[in-house]
């Protein structure tokens, strides 16, 4: 978009500055002129000076490498067409220098600790560096082809298993007090008199999505009638998940108890685990073996490295015994 726009500018001025019909054309500049005038404009930019503190001069390429760290391609872009933008970029910088120049002259550079620091950043920069320079080559590495995708698909089945699952609604009568209803759990006597009542209300007829919504304590399902719907076994208490894979489907059974208090519990569906289908589970398939292949690189990249700079690592310390 920004060289179509350059492209429009020109082409406008040059609409604007026809040569005139019969004119005659601007005589030629000699030979040794227009090598002058090249070489010229090969001659390096000149490193302007910002400001100075003390003897020591700011040029405008350090303000250049503090933009390009600070900001990203959208940001700069932005700068460009934001008036004003870039002098209170310069002013901030400037302000940076005159604090950095505060700090040094108060000696913090000199510190033990300061120097920690300038060490852990300098690896942090170097990393970086090498990462610019290796990282289009890894990413090359990690890239992963339909095939490779059915292959992880094929080799690790336990990844893409559906667990085993059950839909059901449940009343608690608590008898320890849950989350803000601090007060209000009921003692073991009292919680059995409200699952009696309970089920007398549904024998009656009372559906038991309306009996959750007004007797349960579980804030979980309570607005919903109780329902739990599609949970994967292993996400309730031992007691609760026993009943469900007993009761019969659709009769609600006798009350459970639990560390909770007490459950009445209506089996509407279970799920018995299944295997997905590559196609269902190609996109999570794709994402597991591109990580799968990126750890598989890293660690080769890692290991050429440490066999290049001559890593050794240190023997674990023994614990001693004491006798």
């Amino acid at each position: 978009m920004l060289r179509s726009l350059l492209c429009s500018a020109a082409l406008t001025l040059a609409a604007q500055n026809p040569t005139a019909e019969g004119a005659k054309p601007a005589t030629p500049a000699p030979a040794h002129a227009a090598a002058g005038e090249k070489a010229k404009a090969a001659a390096p930019k000149a490193d302007k000076v910002l400001g100075t503190i003390g003897k020591t001069a700011i040029h405008e390429s350090e303000f250049e490498l503090f933009l390009n760290i600070s900001l990203n391609d959208q940001e700069r872009m932005t700068m460009q067409f934001m008036p004003g933008a870039r002098e209170q970029y310069l002013n901030r910088f400037l302000e940076f220098k005159t604090l950095e120049a505060k700090a040094r002259k108060a000696g913090m550079a000199r510190t033990p600790d300061h120097a920690r620091k300038a060490r852990l950043m300098e690896m942090q920069l170097l990393i970086t560096a090498l990462m610019d320079r290796d990282g289009g080559g890894l990413q090359a590495q990690i890239k992963v082809s339909d095939d490779d995708v059915k292959a992880f698909f094929d080799q690790h089945p336990d990844q893409f298993r559906i667990p085993e699952s059950f839909s059901a609604r449940h009343i608690l009568v608590a008898t320890k007090a849950l989350g803000d209803d601090k007060g209000k759990a009921l003692t073991d006597d009292e919680a059995k008199a409200r699952i009696a009542k309970i089920q007398a209300e549904l024998a009656a007829g009372k559906t038991f999505d309306a009996a959750a919504k007004e007797y349960s304590d579980d804030p979980g399902s309570k607005d919903k009638g109780g329902l739990y719907e599609n949970t994967p076994f292993g996400s309730f208490v031992p007691e609760f998940e026993k009943a469900v894979r007993e009761q019969p489907l659709g009769k609600v059974g006798a009350p459970v108890p639990s560390t909770y208090g007490y459950h009445l519990i209506l089996v509407e569906k279970l799920t018995p685990a299944a295997q997905e289908t590559f196609e269902a589970a190609k996109e999570k398939a794709g994402k597991l073996a591109t990580k799968a292949r990126q750890e598989q690189v890293m660690k080769a990249y890692m290991d050429a490295a440490k066999v290049e700079v001559g890593f050794v690592a240190a023997a674990p310390a023994v614990a001693k015994v004491a006798k």
